[in-house]
């Protein structure tokens, strides 16, 4: 089987080393040579036959023709864009609706979308200056408001302001600035609060049909200007009684948005007035891992992808049930949060770490010496540890010990 990777990072690793793992002939496209590094920490390139930069679509078609792929799949939100467009040309089978790519990446398009299908969503609005703001948040009445550019990842650039000063340092901050996805924020989204709970469901797809991977209640703390840290990710299991609610829910969000055939990864925050769409990607799960989901649901959302690949009828008959997994074990992918500059070094840090019940695996995104400074965002942490576990309660406390670890500057090196 012959299959394309479009920008192979994040999650898209993952997916690309269990794809040729498989048998799987792999050719990866990297949707710009203007990425961010950041990007390509952890990448593999020799999990390739060919690697491609596209810097013009017509020539990177016809470098993909001569390959002949079955599948073009995204491997991280810079790439379903050209991943989508690449799919339409070449009229794959395994694509989405052509005419809904933009609603799945601009996030004004997303919840008009929605909004226009009857979904319940977010008031929202979108301008390319600071006058325009003021007079919507003026009319909108009420504090706080959600100010993000229209297209990002990973909370980068959303800021969650309490009052009018907020809101312009937020839209002075923003516009003009280039985001991780290495996209010019010329306008910036503006959003009614969803005050309650935020869940991530996800999902794969298989010619319209949808298979349950994992629903996880987030855990979030804000930042001193109003920026978003990733605390925890906590798996939730099928029993739980707002999992039917966030599932019917994001079932419709995805078919509206012509989500028909891969991964969609959607937060959805459980309001008083029930579950309104934060934003959506169709794309894997950015800090998922195939061993926490081995043992935690038995098929997460990576393995699903690949079983939607390679046995389409194992993925129809799995699909065709009313609950998409089961939850074996209890885990927390835990965001390190650094509270102040310095050098990282994890040595003592992974050593306290291996001391932890539910100690799974410990993921860093910065090299031992390297300067780093306090967290601002997903993209300034500097990793994730995966706790699994039986019992919630063990969970918990290694949780509370990981923070502890943090404040006294475990990972921090003496300079």
């Amino acid at each position: 089987m012959r299959v394309v990777m479009v920008d192979g990072f994040s999650s898209g690793k993952f997916l690309a080393k269990q794809l040729k793992d498989e048998g799987c002939v792999l050719v990866h496209v990297a949707s710009s040579d203007t990425l961010d590094s950041y990007y390509y920490k952890g990448f593999d390139c020799a999990l390739y036959e060919r690697m491609i930069v596209n810097r013009d679509v017509e020539m990177t078609l016809a470098q993909l023709q001569r390959f002949k792929p079955q599948f073009i799949l995204a491997g991280a939100e810079t790439g379903v864009l050209l991943a989508d467009r690449l799919n339409e040309q070449l009229q794959l089978p395994y694509r989405n609706r052509f005419d809904k790519t933009n609603a799945r990446r601009n996030k004004y398009e997303m919840i008009q979308c929605i909004t226009q299908a009857q979904l319940p969503a977010a008031r929202q609005f979108v301008a390319d200056g600071w006058e325009p703001v003021k007079h919507w948040i003026g009319e909108h009445g009420r504090f706080p408001v959600v100010i993000k550019p229209l297209e990002s990842a990973g909370a980068d650039g959303v800021f969650i302001c309490e009052d009018m000063y907020a809101c312009k340092a937020a839209v002075e901050r923003l516009l003009g600035t280039t985001n991780k996805l290495n996209i010019p924020n010329t306008q910036v989204l503006i959003q009614e609060y969803l005050a309650g709970r935020e869940y991530v469901v996800n999902m794969v797809s298989l010619n319209g049909r949808q298979l349950v991977t994992e629903v996880v209640r987030y855990r979030k703390q804000r930042t001193a200007s109003g920026g978003i840290l990733y605390d925890i990710d906590e798996l939730i299991g099928p029993d739980t009684p707002v999992y039917s609610i966030l599932v019917d829910y994001t079932r419709a969000v995805v078919r509206c948005l012509g989500i028909r055939n891969g991964p969609s990864h959607a937060e959805v925050m459980l309001t008083e007035d029930g579950p309104k769409l934060v934003e959506i990607a169709a794309r894997t799960d950015g800090i998922l891992r195939p061993g926490v989901s081995k043992l935690t649901t038995g098929l997460g959302q990576i393995d699903a992808v690949v079983l939607s690949l390679m046995q389409p009828a194992a993925f129809e008959q799995r699909s065709a049930g009313e609950v998409g997994y089961q939850r074996l074990q209890h885990t927390y992918n835990v965001c390190l949060i650094n509270r102040s500059e310095g050098y990282f070094e994890k040595d003592v840090f992974l050593r306290e770490l291996l001391k932890l019940e539910s100690f799974f695996e410990a993921v860093f995104y910065v090299e031992n010496g390297q300067r780093i400074g306090v967290t601002q965002d997903v993209f300034s942490q500097p990793g994730t540890v995966y706790l699994v576990h039986p019992d919630p309660a063990v969970i918990e406390a290694d949780y509370r010990r990981i923070r502890t670890l943090e404040l006294q500057g475990t990972y921090l090196a003496a300079r």
